[in-house]
């Protein structure tokens, strides 16, 4: 009797403080629950009777749900993950740093975050918070980060800013309530209670899911405070990072608490619009006073002395309506901080050219700084991962697998020897986060055109997963290959010369047909050179001065071999300072692509020039 007293003390006491939290969010969760209502396009509940019977939902196009979408869309993408805690300076320290940066990959991939981010930066954006829940799962002994979603949860912080305890409230139908926790079937769904006061199965009732250092708690409120689960917090701390939106006071606000009237308001004015159409085509006849009889249907006829004073009674739409809804409009665009451009819809006649490309750079900035918040929420919840991990399963062997920078891998690690009690974990969106990819790519190309980075560098802030080291063995082979091919071709070109000084070019050209019919069978254009150009066994006897070309005293010159230019050692026809381009000096990338309009945009344009040398 003495325990159940202590635990109904203690459900009491976190039901009160649940309680004062609630009362203290009754603001918040008022505006919460008007956009909630405002997406959902249930204007009946944000205004009664202002909608008519014939159109119950609104005419114009729900500009809160659009701009929500294409903002969580592009903040959406997950950071690139590093868990290097300083300057690694041994090999061992290096693959301590690559084997924990792949777990933390693996927490990301398990978790499934990929998949769920659309949906909690669309969280963050309409509530102004997204809640990271970091929890074990102890049939894969492993921890899994999951999204929550902040409406009616409620939060207290200490002071030195870290999570005291975590409320979440939410509804649920009793049937499904009664299958879940079928010993407290009952008095879930009241069948102890008097004939009349039973609740049916599609009733839904309130739970609350409380945390905090000491114990998980879920009970219902609508009964006397039934504990449905309780367990002990043997973590030891709040497992939860939240990523808050800026805030002046501290009030949580989304970012379309104040487009919800604008936007109501027009579509107010597009239904008296269509309203006024409606009476104008179903206004009376006008007729003069000759008229007898009026025929009415296809072909009819009117006969009258005045036909000129036949007309319908118009209504007439007053121009500043329409003044009125395009300034509604541009409201609506300034209150979600979402340009019209970034839906590919721009109207001329409510901003300028100039005026979008403003608002365009406040929308980076807008993803730039979404980033920033939800990069450091995911950081804290990696690193109660990381602990979580080594606190629970501190000597399980675990295999993992998955995609680290676009190269597959599959890892065995223990979390007291791969772990070992080091939490540091950082999250980079890059160094272009917030820009558009063109301007980024050009950003890029002329910081490395300038020599102020490194090639490295800027294949780490690529918008899209690469695997550095591989990308770069592969560009090097490439431009190998593009050597070699120069050098034929050369040798190709100098064929005609050679036959003007009585040389065979018939070997020049077999050996290029060879490298043609070995590329037919899929053997590499490296190992096809190095077989079409495999030197023949010497002769004994020693060879003549006007000897084969590449020999002393060749056309070359004294140690040159034939078709190469003695004083720049390239390929005859090939100008100085033009070895490294494509054939013919063809521009590299960073030529075409490095410049930027007067107005900031990419100048995507190249044009093609031939340069032979004098």
């Amino acid at each position: 009797m003495a325990v159940e007293m202590t635990a109904r003390r203690d459900i009491r006491d976190i039901a009160r403080r649940v309680e004062a939290l609630r009362r203290d969010h009754q603001e918040r969760d008022a505006r919460h629950q008007l956009v909630y209502d405002a997406r959902a396009q249930k204007i009946d509940s944000i205004a009664p009777g202002s909608m008519p019977d014939a159109w119950p939902r609104p005419i114009t196009a729900n500009v809160i749900d659009t701009a929500a979408r294409q903002l969580a869309e592009n903040l959406a993408p997950l950071p690139a993950i590093n868990c290097a805690s300083g300057v690694m300076t041994s090999e061992r320290s290096k693959r301590f740093v690559a084997k924990k940066t792949k777990i933390a990959y693996s927490y990301v991939s398990d978790s499934r975050l990929r998949k769920h981010m659309p949906t909690g930066c669309d969280w963050y954006l309409t509530y102004g918070a997204l809640v990271f829940v970091v929890e074990p799962d102890f049939q894969a002994g492993k921890p899994r980060i999951r999204l929550d979603n902040p409406m009616k949860s409620y939060v207290e912080y200490d002071l030195t800013g870290n999570v005291r305890s975590y409320a979440k409230v939410w509804r649920e139908p009793a049937r499904q309530l009664a299958a879940k926790f079928p010993e407290f079937r009952t008095a879930i769904l009241g069948e102890n209670q008097p004939f009349g006061r039973q609740t049916s199965g599609d009733t839904e009732l309130e739970l609350v899911k409380y945390c905090d250092k000491d114990s998980y708690v879920l009970y219902m409120p609508e009964r006397s405070n039934l504990v449905l689960m309780e367990t002990p917090n043997t973590f030891g701390k709040v497992p939860i990072a939240i990523a808050e939106k800026p805030r002046w006071d501290d009030t949580q606000r989304g970012q379309f608490d104040d487009v919800i009237w604008p936007m109501l308001a027009r579509n107010r004015m597009a239904m008296l619009g269509l309203q006024a159409t409606q009476q104008t085509v179903r206004a009376p006849l006008a007729i003069p006073p000759d008229v007898q009889k009026i025929s009415m249907g296809d072909d009819a006829v009117i006969r009258t002395n005045s036909p000129e004073k036949i007309r319908r009674v118009g209504t007439d739409i007053p121009q500043a309506a329409w003044q009125q809804e395009g300034i509604l409009a541009q409201e609506v665009m300034r209150g979600t901080r979402t340009p019209a451009a970034a839906t590919g819809d721009v109207d001329a006649s409510i901003i300028t050219g100039r005026g979008v490309d403003a608002l365009n750079g406040g929308y980076d900035i807008q993803i730039a700084t979404g980033q920033l918040m939800i990069g450091d929420a995911l950081e804290r919840a990696l690193e109660l991962a990381f602990e979580m991990d080594e606190r629970f399963w501190p000597d399980a062997k675990k295999t993992i697998q998955g995609t680290v920078n676009g190269t597959p891998y599959e890892e065995t690690y223990t979390p007291s020897k791969d772990i070992k009690g080091n939490y540091t974990v950082s999250v980079s969106y890059g160094f272009a986060s917030g820009m558009n990819p063109n301007q980024a790519l050009v950003f890029l190309l002329q910081l490395r055109g300038d020599q102020l980075v490194s090639r490295d560098f800027v294949q780490r802030q690529l918008p899209f997963e690469v695997d550095v080291t591989a990308l770069q063995a592969e560009v090097d082979k490439e431009q190998v290959t593009d050597a070699l091919k120069q050098g034929v071709f050369a040798m190709l070109a100098s064929v005609g010369i050679m036959a003007q000084q009585g040389m065979d070019p018939t070997i020049v050209l077999a050996q290029a047909a060879s490298i043609v019919e070995m590329r037919e069978k899929g053997i590499p254009m490296h190992e096809a050179v190095l077989k079409a150009f495999q030197p023949e066994p010497e002769p004994a006897s020693p060879t003549s001065a006007g000897g084969a070309p590449g020999t002393p005293g060749s056309e070359g010159g004294p140690g040159v071999p034939f078709g190469m230019n003695p004083n720049t050692g390239a390929p005859a026809g090939v100008a100085p300072g033009q070895a490294q381009l494509g054939s013919g000096g063809q521009p590299d990338l960073m030529s075409m692509l490095a410049g930027l309009s007067a107005g900031g945009r990419p100048t995507l344009s190249t044009s093609v020039k031939r340069s032979v040398p004098a």
